[in-house]
């Protein structure tokens, strides 16, 4: 059979697509790698990290995949941006099968053009596809499902073997975040939908599938079958029935969800879902079972609670990222405007890169225009604490001292783990600690000494819920973390002495071990 050419774009005519995917690919991995050691870890990259230092089967409010990935690349690279790189090569990977997965189901050419708009995304380029996320690990192996139970939508039968491998893809994937659960549904929808898929159910292939997915994701289940079912209960509950109807929040999030897709991708993938929603044709009724149900049900979450994020609903268009790439393909073989959005599409894509980049290392913008961000500069959140271990380490301090760091949140948890490039416990005092609260018996600190830091202005007035954790406390130190001349983070910093467990109000620190 001879290799079809592409000519998405006149200069490159006559590339095969394999090759010029594989190019596509190098270069917006090479882009990764050029621009990770200028972006400091987020507060979500730094909690994967500081969660998975702590070996378990699961986490709280997560699956566990992500974290032993991130602490995987932190023990061989050091808590900086090269942690990343397990999860850049996920993304790499996940462009491959984006067009293996179309290719299988439209040809080569849509392979090619859902390929370049996957990689022009912001959300799974620069974010899923880049970051220690859980979305990195769980879009691969989405779609490496998704690609092994294809030829479903051509109708015909997969052996055992394959259903089995698409089993232990699906685990994989719900062993990243709990959307891959939601991903089977689909699958057992898409076959429920038609009198030929019944008939496929009727046979025991499908069920070792189900078998070899829930093994895989057993982990899981044994975690919080030990831990009171706490993650279950955590994410059911940011889903659950609200007091009100989150008619602002549902709007607001709609248009986060077209941003970080990339208002450029946001188009195509629009007109290719329209497009085949209401067509018979298998493939595109494969794709749509497989993501519709992730992307409405994560999108409209805010109408019946007082929850929801952006990146919910992502998995949902990844899986039908296909059909933009196969409405390109159809567009581009008798109209020149492809070719014209595919070259705007790249600059805008890369002016973003610059910008993001330029304002999380010197916050130029915000400096120079303020009230752009009145509510707070984004790439704030990519500023590392580091400086911090300056100040908690200027004493020689032993082992035995080198204890624990109470503070007042995970997220700031998250930046002090980092910063101090995890010598020490941190335990985070809120209502919301997440997995800084899993684990800690603080009877074992009794008698000793730690720290306490905290950040933002109303630090004096915080420290009072914590003063009762210790015998004594120093004079407070002051670290202002900026970018030259602009502040973005201001910690205050006490030394304890004797820690007492008995009269520490640690509202939610529980000895969940």
């Amino acid at each position: 059979m001879k290799t079809q050419t592409i000519s998405v774009m006149r200069p490159i005519a006559g590339l095969r697509a394999r090759d010029l995917v594989l190019a596509v690919t190098a270069v917006f991995l090479l882009l990764k790698l050029a621009i990770s050691p200028f972006v400091g870890l987020g507060a979500n990259e730094a909690y994967a990290v500081a969660g998975g230092r702590l070996f378990s089967l699961s986490y709280f409010d997560h699956p566990p995949l992500h974290f032993w990935l991130a602490q995987s690349g932190a023990m061989a690279f050091g808590d900086t941006g090269w942690a990343r790189l397990p999860f850049i090569a996920l993304g790499a990977g996940s462009s491959w099968l984006m067009f293996a997965l179309t290719r299988s189901l439209f040809g080569e050419r849509a392979g090619v053009w859902a390929t370049l708009i996957f990689n022009l995304s912001i959300f799974f380029c620069l974010v899923a596809g880049n970051w220690m996320l859980p979305d990195g690990p769980l879009n691969f192996f989405l779609l490496a499902a998704a690609l092994t139970l294809s030829p479903l939508a051509k109708g015909e039968k997969l052996s055992m073997m394959r259903w089995a491998a698409a089993g232990l893809l699906a685990g994989l994937a719900a062993l990243s975040k709990y959307h891959g659960l939601v991903f089977v549904a689909g699958v057992f929808a898409f076959l429920v939908s038609s009198v030929w898929g019944r008939r496929v159910l009727r046979t025991g292939a499908p069920w070792l599938a189900v078998l070899v997915a829930a093994a895989v994701f057993s982990p899981v289940l044994i975690w919080n079958a030990q831990h009171g079912w706490i993650s279950f209960g955590f994410q059911g509950a940011r889903a659950a029935t609200g007091r009100h109807f989150g008619g602002g929040l549902f709007l607001s999030l709609i248009v986060a969800q077209i941003a970080l897709i990339s208002p450029w991708v946001a188009w195509p993938l629009a007109r290719g879902v329209i497009r085949a929603a209401p067509s018979s044709n298998e493939a595109e009724r494969f794709l749509l079972w497989l993501g519709l149900p992730i992307a409405i049900l994560f999108t409209f979450t805010p109408l019946w609670s007082d929850g929801g994020m952006v990146q919910w609903a992502m998995p949902g268009w990844l899986l039908l990222l296909p059909l933009a790439g196969k409405y390109l393909a159809d567009e581009a073989s008798g109209r020149s405007w492809p070719r014209i959005w595919l070259a705007v599409s790249a600059a805008l894509f890369l002016l973003f890169v610059l910008g993001f980049v330029m304002e999380t290392r010197s916050g130029w913008l915000g400096s120079a225009f303020p009230h752009i961000f009145r509510r707070g500069d984004p790439t704030a959140d990519n500023v590392e604490w580091t400086p911090l271990g300056a100040i908690v380490n200027r004493e020689a301090l032993s082992d035995d001292d080198r204890l624990f760091v109470l503070t007042s949140g995970w997220r700031d948890a998250a930046k002090i783990d980092q910063g101090l490039a995890g010598n020490y416990r941190v335990a985070a005092v809120s209502n919301d600690p997440r997995n800084f609260a899993i684990g800690i018996d603080p009877k074992a600190w009794a008698g000793r000494n730690g720290w306490i830091v905290l950040e933002g202005v109303d630090a004096l007035a915080q420290v009072a819920a914590l003063k009762s954790c210790f015998g004594s406390l120093e004079k407070p130190s002051n670290l202002t973390i900026q970018r030259g001349i602009r502040p973005d983070a201001t910690l205050t910093i006490w030394r304890g002495d004797g820690f007492t467990p008995k009269g520490c109000m640690l509202l939610s620190i529980r000895n969940m071990r």
